[in-house]
């Protein structure tokens, strides 16, 4: 079995999987947590819904600006020093996070924690990929997808527990015991493999561009439900962001070791790949951020309760993962795909067309729906893709893949509350009203109606992840 230059194959793939599952689950169990988390933190900081969701948006920048060039520094200089102290920061952050004193401290601490999410899942998928065979890597992202999903699972259940009992801080201390035995596993089971004897060039200009690219257009759509597009606050940021791109693709076209190899993008499944997971996590992150205002301050259900009712589509993905992993390396990724892509479209149909007279179990089936068609996605989807890459590319492979995860992630966060707060102020509720969660309670027609009206816009999107599941190519692909 051929090498990876930068990390040599472990000897035990079992152990180096349960070490990546757990660094998913941490990842998970933080992001879910703080989810359930933001209508509680919108009423005690008061502030509004265009600050807090900048504790969502912080962390998936600074996952933008690292994680291709961690990757990559992986491929190159080996992967354990940085995976290890991927987990090591993320414990930092999550204590300074927990001692917020307010929103802006929240922020920036968010985005320590995201500089050590980085380390994580820029060379976690490209461990397992050098680790395992190539007819059990399927299985094996399977068994990772099935852990993240154990966290998105536990989230939602402990945070809200957390916040109705010792407090919120705690959905962030939480994550000190697994950081510290994560980083004692990284240290004692990876090996550092063979380095390449070159110099080290990081690509620190690719990076800085693609973080202002990202960091202008989310902006933009932060600014624009408040100012109208004509406003320069609003359209520079635009300007700026398509200028920047520009300069990015030219300055990877350039570089002697770019942070992109843009030649990746010559193979049409790694390019359908991308595109279909950008579009299926934009989506999915834009309801998943709206869900919690809508179960808590519109269906007065308590955090505790919320919890139990978004943790529906993780009980699937935990069962259903493992299966959809073992599938791919049999079938390949297309039909999984599209199947996939199609029952998330249904189940996010059936969300819009949620009523404020719709039963606890009637918001759930939907979520089982989405739940099934994200395990029938996502297993598959990576393992097309980091297996149709150059095995010294993977680790900017993975890279890229989480990248364009954060990318659909942030955009869609930042997406939906621009279509949320413009449909509110359409429906004529003052900027006052618009801006203050707690005021939504007192006109949930209006609420549930914007709401429905977003899901359905945002769906839109879902449908062309069908379209490029399904061209991504034969059988296997082109991997």
């Amino acid at each position: 079995m051929p090498t990876d230059g930068a990390a040599a194959p472990q000897p035990k793939p079992q152990l180096v999987l349960a070490n990546v599952c757990l660094g998913l689950f941490m990842a998970a169990l933080n992001q879910r947590a703080l989810l359930v988390s933001l209508p509680t933190l919108t009423r005690l900081f008061q502030t509004d819904l265009s600050t807090i969701q900048w504790t969502l948006l912080a962390y998936d920048l600074t996952l933008i600006g690292l994680v291709l060039t961690l990757g990559r520094l992986g491929d190159l200089f080996g992967r354990k020093r940085i995976y290890a102290s991927g987990y090591l920061l993320f414990v930092c952050g999550s204590v300074l996070c927990g001692l917020s004193q307010s929103p802006a401290q929240l922020i920036a601490f968010r985005i320590l924690q995201g500089i050590g999410g980085s380390m994580l899942v820029a060379n976690g998928r490209a461990i397992l990929m050098v680790a395992f065979p190539s007819d059990q890597r399927g299985k094996a992202l399977g068994f990772a997808s099935m852990a993240f999903h154990v966290g998105f699972l536990t989230g939602p259940t402990l945070g809200g527990f957390l916040i109705d009992t010792v407090g919120w801080r705690w959905n962030f201390f939480v994550n000190i015991p697994f950081g510290l035995l994560g980083a004692y596993l990284a240290w004692k089971i990876l090996s550092e493999g063979e380095r390449k004897k070159v110099p080290i060039r990081v690509d620190v200009q690719g990076a800085l561009l693609l973080l202002l690219t990202n960091s202008s257009f989310l902006y933009a759509l932060n600014q624009l439900p408040h100012l109208g597009l004509q406003q320069l606050r609003v359209l520079g940021p635009l300007l700026v962001s398509i200028a920047t791109l520009g300069l990015f693709i030219r300055t990877e076209l350039r570089a002697e070791t770019p942070i992109l190899s843009l030649s990746l993008f010559r193979s049409r499944l790694f390019s359908a790949a991308n595109l279909s997971l950008l579009f299926i996590t934009s989506t999915q992150s834009a309801i998943t951020f709206l869900m919690p205002f809508y179960l808590q301050i519109i269906m007065g259900y308590t955090a505790t309760q919320m919890g139990w009712i978004l943790i529906t589509n993780s009980v699937v993905i935990v069962v259903m993962a493992p299966l959809a992993g073992w599938l791919s390396d049999r079938l390949g990724s297309r039909l999984l795909c599209t199947l996939g892509a199609a029952f998330i479209v249904a189940g996010q149909y059936f969300i819009a067309s949620l009523t404020l007279e719709s039963t606890a179990i009637r918001i759930m089936l939907p979520l089982l729906l989405t739940g099934l068609g994200w395990a029938a996605f996502n297993s598959p989807n990576q393992s097309a893709m980091l297996g149709s890459v150059p095995r010294d590319k993977i680790g900017a492979a993975s890279g890229m893949s989480v990248t364009t995860a954060r990318i659909g992630a942030a955009t869609g966060t930042a997406l939906s509350a621009t279509l949320f707060t413009h449909g509110l102020a359409s429906a004529g509720l003052s900027q006052t009203e618009i801006e203050s969660p707690q005021a939504w309670g007192s006109a949930p027609e209006i609420f549930s109606q914007t709401f429905s009206s977003t899901v359905y816009i945002i769906n839109f999107a879902t449908l062309l992840a069908v379209f490029f599941s399904a061209v991504r190519g034969g059988r296997r692909g082109a991997a």
